[in-house]
């Protein structure tokens, strides 16, 4: 056993995060590039061909809007390999609380995992109020409308967004450089890894409880394959984008539960998502899809069609 402690122990001691980052933007963004597309790919194409997947959404996605929103992802992906390169940058003039060197030791590594979970925090709250700004009429009419294109969207909806969101959305991984010291490997490798979060959010389908997050794997641990009301799911998301004023948060719940910003019906219906009586699941989805409806014909008809349906006139 102490063998395999100390081999355990040298094997951390050599492991390198360096090759991860440096080389500026062209190597940033060749990362995220090849990470984001295989990635898609493997989660909207591959993954549901060998695994059953419960479709969250009855509607269908409409004839290209997952090449669309591969080809918006583009934008953005280039402005987190700025703001990458941009870290990088700012690191070499010392100004950051970024170190480099390979991390020995269980102390060195232990610290790694503590940065993981504030980094996890950090992200999701960041996430949350910057996407509560978003929804503000003018940033989303001009800028994060082009997300909301998508109302059944797939995994390459993840970076599907305007470059100004992405300015929005990526500035935190330049603030967290000025926080608390964090190795330059780890914040690349962290933030190719929320790429990865953004992309299985909005794939379609359940992913929970299998969502590669320390409370994730913490929650899949202490509870099984039963969902945890306190961490989001991918049927968490895919309610925002059929009712877009609910659901801003990205890896917990308690933003949108402290700020009134939780569906009324998610946790009903996400435990309904999980148990055998599929048809029940699917009956809630139905009365979803329903409400969703009305509400987005009166909101396109106006109060005309409002006065129509209250006087029983067949609005056509």
């Amino acid at each position: 056993m102490e063998a395999a402690m100390e081999l355990a122990k040298q094997a951390l001691s050599q492991i390198s995060l360096v090759p991860l980052y440096g080389g500026g933007f062209w190597v940033a963004f060749t990362q995220l590039v090849v990470f984001y597309y295989s990635v898609g790919a493997l989660l909207h194409s591959v993954l549901p061909r060998f695994i059953p997947v419960h479709g969250i959404q009855h509607q269908q996605r409409k004839r290209g809007e997952v090449l669309r929103d591969a080809f918006y992802s583009i934008g953005p992906l280039a402005v987190k390999a700025g703001v990458w390169a941009a870290v990088e940058q700012l690191h070499a003039r010392g100004l950051t609380l970024t170190y480099t060197g390979r991390l020995s030791g269980w102390t060195a590594w232990l610290y790694v995992a503590l940065c993981v979970a504030l980094l996890d925090y950090l992200h999701d709250t960041w996430f949350y109020w910057t996407h509560r700004l978003l929804h503000w009429k003018p940033l989303y009419v001009h800028v994060h409308y082009i997300h909301h294109k998508s109302k059944a969207p797939s995994a390459f909806t993840g970076y599907s967004f305007h470059v100004i969101e992405a300015l929005i959305v990526f500035a935190n991984e330049v603030l967290v450089c000025f926080l608390f010291p964090l190795h330059l490997g780890l914040h690349r490798a962290y933030h190719l890894y929320t790429t990865l979060i953004h992309e299985g959010g909005h794939v379609g389908y359940e992913l929970a409880p299998f969502i590669p997050t320390f409370a994730g794997v913490a929650a899949l641990a202490l509870r099984g394959a039963r969902p945890c009301a306190a961490l989001n799911t991918v049927q968490h998301h895919d309610m925002h984008h059929r009712f877009p004023t609910k659901h801003f948060s990205l890896y917990f719940t308690h933003w949108d539960r402290l700020c009134g910003t939780l569906h009324p019906t998610y946790d009903r219906d996400l435990f309904s998502y999980f148990t055998p009586a599929a048809a029940a699941a699917k009956g809630q989805q139905q009365q979803q899809h329903e409400e969703e409806g009305g509400k987005g014909q009166q909101q396109q008809n106006g109060v005309a069609a409002a006065v129509k349906a209250a006087n029983g006139v067949k609005h056509e």
